[in-house]
């Protein structure tokens, strides 16, 4: 029994395992291995991840400089119409012709700057009677995301506290309504 052990142990040590024939063993072997392979995959799910989410950021980013520059044209229409309410510039001197472009050169934001129309829609000829101011600003989004320009607007209206203006009509100039 020791002896015919002694013998299937050295048959099967002697005896090499029968394989298929494969005419090109290497190229079998490369493509299982890059059957297994999972290298380089994040790089290819990134990139189609990618775009959209690059999209999305920029949409986002300029989504916000548009509510930022309609909150300046908010506050730009606002300190007008009291500027114009008093007859005053922002500054406090005496308002002239050159009201509207004194206050259109009044932003935070400098993209705004001398790029804000500021329209004065009504003069008041007696004290009492409403003044109103329309600030407006043609925004254009990102390029990324496409080239649609909005008009952002404000319009604030207050009473006027003197007779005689000295700041003069702008609602027939061009751009004003």
């Amino acid at each position: 029994m020791v002896e015919r052990a002694l013998r299937l142990e050295v048959k099967t040590v002697l005896e090499p395992p029968q394989r298929p024939f494969r005419p090109y063993p290497r190229v079998g072997r490369l493509v299982r291995r890059f059957q297994r392979c999972e290298r380089g995959t994040a790089v290819v799910e990134f990139a189609i991840v990618a775009l959209p989410l690059f999209l999305i950021i920029f949409g986002i980013l300029d989504f916000g400089r548009a509510l930022n520059y309609y909150n300046d044209m908010t506050q730009l229409a606002g300190q007008g119409a009291r500027a114009a309410a008093v007859n005053q510039n922002i500054d406090g001197t005496t308002a002239d012709t050159t009201f509207q472009s004194k206050l259109a050169a009044e932003n935070d934001s400098p993209e705004l700057r001398g790029k804000v129309l500021v329209c004065i829609q009504s003069v008041p000829t007696a004290v009492g009677q409403p003044v109103t101011v329309t600030a407006k600003y043609t925004f254009h989004f990102n390029a990324l995301i496409a080239r649609i320009p909005v008009t952002l607007s404000s319009t604030q209206t207050e009473r006027s506290e003197t007779a005689t203006p000295s700041y003069v009509l702008t609602g027939n100039s061009p751009g004003c309504p």
